[in-house]
């Protein structure tokens, strides 16, 4: 079972991922050229929603899919995607003012529309606040690491033997 700790952080990520998905669908919704950086960050959002918040759900209820290694790979491949995605489509969209007629329609993201200009705003937001969610899971996981090992076992860099507490304590354990 995973910590509170990691599910109320996988419960905020989900609420971004959502939130991101709802903008990312409404670029979408309403295009009418084909955008490839668009629909990468609808990959993103989707594969940190189903990875992050559906494994983390059932890693709560099978403590078999709660190794750190596989929880490290699937954090860092989700802060990749929602970083390259986030950037990808700041890049894209070049952030400048929505109320800019040039702008807006020399731009083949926004395509003329201040809404668009600011869903897509709205959506780089919520995809760094995502990756900046994920980077702390994976900082976290590797703590873990060192501590534990990557199976949940006791193998990591901080273990010490356990020591016998028994009858008089020699001069070492003084």
């Amino acid at each position: 079972m995973l910590s509170a700790a990691d599910n109320l952080v996988r419960i905020i990520n989900a609420v971004f991922l959502i939130i991101s998905i709802g903008l990312i669908s409404g670029l979408i919704g309403t295009q009418t050229k084909h955008s490839s950086r668009v629909n990468f960050c609808m990959f993103a959002a989707a594969y940190g929603l189903v990875t992050d918040s559906f494994y983390g759900f059932l890693a709560n209820f099978w403590t078999s899919l709660t190794y750190p290694a596989i929880l490290l790979a699937l954090d860092f491949l989700n802060f990749l995607f929602t970083f390259v995605a986030a950037t990808a489509l700041a890049v894209g969209i070049r952030c400048h003012s929505c109320k800019n007629k040039t702008y807006l329609e020399q731009n083949k993201i926004i395509q003329g529309s201040s809404s668009r200009c600011h869903q897509s705003q709205a959506a780089v937001a919520f995809f760094y606040f995502s990756c900046f969610l994920f980077l702390i899971k994976v900082i976290v996981t590797v703590a873990g690491m060192m501590q534990n090992g990557g199976f949940g076992f006791n193998t990591g860099f901080g273990r010490r033997r356990a020591r016998r507490q028994m009858g008089i304590p020699t001069i070492s354990q003084v």
